[in-house]
């Protein structure tokens, strides 16, 4: 099968809205069709610290979702992402993928 992914969209979110993004990406299959998620700490200017251990640590429980894109597909979901979640503790960086493979 031929992948047309050109770029990474990567997402910066709390750990409490996972589940809600998640299904978010989900739903839009037309413009993601997989996606890998990590578990993160972030450290920050705008990121608030709700639970009594990451108040003392300093740091917020965070998820980092990475999804392989075509160009085209991002400001789509990038747009369906701002109508539904509107946090400012919610971001996103764009980069360029130089290639893509698998091992089979």
């Amino acid at each position: 099968m031929e992948h047309q992914y050109s770029h990474v969209l990567t997402l910066a979110l709390p750990a409490a809205l996972e589940e809600e993004v998640l299904d978010h990406l989900q739903a839009c299959p037309e413009w993601v069709t997989g996606f890998s998620i990590a578990p993160a700490e972030g450290f920050g200017n705008g990121m608030s610290l709700p639970s009594t251990l990451e108040q003392v640590r300093g740091r917020a429980r965070r998820r980092l979702i990475t999804i392989l894109m075509a160009q085209a597909n991002i400001e789509p979901l990038l747009a369906s992402l701002h109508a539904e979640f509107r946090s400012p503790e919610m971001a996103y960086w764009i980069t360029p993928l130089i290639k893509f493979g698998r091992f089979a």
